[in-house]
């Protein structure tokens, strides 16, 4: 029977047992919320213990939490997007994130020209820092963060044909050679392995699970059971909006 990995001894235990780790449970509670965040004015449906980007209805305004639910104030993202002291994000371009409805931000991207999505390198961090590299994946205006993402192309550019499974932290920075925050192994291109081997999947397979490319942290599909029961997770509305 496969071991779960927990925690703390993630990192003592990667040099002698590669397990595939248990799928994570999502529960939310008033109680756990953010100050100032209640249960009928935000949206978030991409979520690990409260992470990822959320939406303040009445204004339309996009913020973004971290891996423990905080509402992230006056931090900088890989590539240079940011956020303010209340939290609002704003682009790399310094475009603030504030619509006032849905249709506005809708009419707003439609407006925009094409971005292209690559990898990118910021040659001002380490090249790993604890686990952390400094590639990251997005435009030049912002990057993915607290999110698992398929790519058919490496951070070092190379190709074979297929697809790899790639996390990034709240931050927006590849993880590498480490545990990823809900429990998956990385080697040192940042590529999920599960039992101790790479996994990768056909770029024109028919397997109806290939259909997903991207998965929260927490939330990740890398066979078709596993993106089943991400579906259900992260596809089924936050019962608290």
């Amino acid at each position: 029977m496969k071991k779960k990995i927990i925690g703390a001894i993630l990192s003592t235990l990667l040099t002698v047992m590669m397990a595939t780790p248990a799928f994570a449970e999502i529960i939310w509670t008033a109680d756990k919320l953010p100050a100032g965040y209640t249960t009928n004015e935000w949206e978030n449906k991409d979520f690990f213990l409260n992470a990822g980007g959320a939406i303040k209805r009445d204004t339309w305004t996009r913020y973004v939490k971290d891996l423990h639910g905080n509402i992230m104030k006056n931090v900088v993202f890989a590539g240079g997007a940011k956020t303010d002291e209340n939290g609002v994000a704003i682009n790399a371009d310094g475009h603030i994130c504030s619509y006032g409805t849905e249709k506005a931000e809708i009419d707003y991207f439609n407006s925009q020209p094409y971005q292209n999505i690559s990898w990118h390198q910021d040659s001002l961090k380490s090249l790993n820092e604890n686990g952390v590299s400094n590639f990251w994946y997005g435009t030049n205006l912002s990057s993915s963060t607290s999110v698992w993402l398929w790519l058919m192309t490496a951070p070092d550019g190379t190709k074979d044909g297929l697809k790899y499974a790639y996390c990034f932290n709240e931050y927006g920075y590849l993880y590498t050679n480490t545990i990823t925050p809900d429990g998956y192994q990385v080697n040192k291109l940042g590529q999920l392995m599960i039992d101790g081997k790479v996994m990768a999947r056909k770029y024109n397979d028919v397997t109806p699970w290939y259909g997903f490319v991207r998965f929260p942290i927490g939330a990740l599909g890398y066979d078709y059971d596993s993106s089943e029961r991400a579906a259900q997770l992260w596809g089924t509305p936050n019962p608290y909006f």
